[in-house]
């Protein structure tokens, strides 16, 4: 009887263990997940609900859709991003390929910001964020001024869709 309580408390003090970590990773992978391409660690919420609509755009250098969607991101930051819109780049690419994902921004001359995170990291962050599975890239997510997540999509999306999508939800007050 005593090995068996013994055992039974070793279990449990290992699952609480285990709970206890699993609480706590997102927070703590969420400060070290991203990082901008100088390698300084950055956080999602360092871009949203700065009193602009955030586009978010998930990319990898290899992604031929990503690589039509990027220079039409890049005018949409060019016509709005000093008023009323931004874009955010995160690149799934990883260290692994961070030369690579460089390259991707300099061949689409990319002036908004990007950051790079781990694919697999990466990608969960997506999950944790959304509620949804993870499908591909490219997957944009769009956040109000204030920094609430009201839209998610993956594929391609042009940005005439994002721009009506944006009217629609400022008429209506969402923020």
């Amino acid at each position: 009887m005593r090995d068996t309580n013994k055992r039974l408390r070793g279990f449990l003090a290992a699952l609480l263990l285990g709970l206890a970590a699993t609480a706590l990773a997102p927070a703590m992978a969420a400060e070290s997940i991203l990082r901008d391409f100088d390698g300084n660690p950055r956080q999602l919420e360092d871009y949203v609900g700065q009193g602009k609509w955030t586009v978010v755009m998930f990319w990898a250098y290899d992604c031929h859709i990503c690589n039509l969607e990027a220079p039409r991101y890049e005018k949409l930051y060019q016509r709005r991003g000093e008023r009323d819109l931004t874009v955010l780049g995160i690149s799934i690419d990883g260290e692994e390929q961070k030369k690579e994902a460089q390259a991707f921004i300099r061949e689409h001359k990319l002036s908004f910001p990007n950051l790079i995170g781990e694919p697999e990291a990466t990608t969960l962050m997506f999950t944790d964020l959304t509620g949804a599975r993870w499908i591909g890239t490219p997957t944009f997510l769009i956040y109000t001024p204030t920094g609430k997540l009201v839209a998610q999509q993956a594929g391609g999306v042009p940005v005439s869709m994002i721009e009506d999508f944006i009217a629609q939800q400022t008429a209506a007050g969402n923020l």
